[in-house]
């Protein structure tokens, strides 16, 4: 009988842990340092890059050296 109680201890841990997760809200899957850069649109190729890798000339945006 001991190992029945162990099994349905086990158990209600593990659906509490579920349950916790669910209300916690979904995980980020993309990473922290990624996710707090704004995205620009290049102006030439409008190929969104983070602000942080754009090159800004001009007022205007530019995912690389080949487009400005």
């Amino acid at each position: 009988m001991g190992i029945v109680k162990l099994l349905i201890l086990a158990l209600l841990i593990w659906l509490g842990f579920v349950v916790f997760k669910k209300l916690r809200g979904p995980a980020s899957s993309v990473s922290g340092e990624a996710s707090k850069h704004k995205m620009l649109a290049c102006s030439r190729c409008q190929t969104h890059v983070p602000e942080n890798e754009a090159i800004i000339h001009n007022n205007k945006v530019y995912c690389s050296k080949d487009c400005l």
